[in-house]
């Protein structure tokens, strides 16, 4: 199981993500969700999640201030958003696993999770 937590300034977004994560990622545990930065910050202290499904573009700041906020991170970023072109240069700056456009295609979030898996089974083989 990978420990999630979904970022978002819309509640919809998040009710759509915990419905299609628990509906098609049966890896995937939602241990926290967040409407803005302070919040999502507080939950990823807290839990240590494998994977944070992140919104940009929100109120009182972006995913990239959060970002910020960890510099050495345990966790992977799926970027969820619509607005990918506005934050090209940012998105090319930061260790991100991949971006997914909303509306979130299932099968595209599926993947990318299952990847993360591998990846990070991979990894605790290479370190034992």
């Amino acid at each position: 199981m990978i420990k999630t937590v979904i970022i978002d300034d819309e509640p919809d977004a998040i009710t759509s993500l915990e419905m299609i994560c628990n509906e098609y990622c049966n890896n995937v545990k939602i241990v926290g969700t967040a409407l803005i930065i302070d919040e999502a910050y507080k939950i990823i202290r807290k839990e240590n999640p494998d994977l944070l499904l992140l919104d940009i573009d929100m109120p009182r700041g972006n995913a990239f201030d959060l970002m910020h906020r960890f510099p050495k991170r345990t966790f992977e970023v799926i970027l969820i958003s619509a607005f990918f072109k506005k934050f090209k240069k940012q998105i090319s700056q930061h260790n991100i696993f991949a971006c997914i456009e909303k509306p979130v295609d299932i099968d595209e979030l599926h993947a990318m999770v299952e990847l993360i898996i591998e990846k990070r089974e991979k990894n605790k083989l290479d370190n034992n």
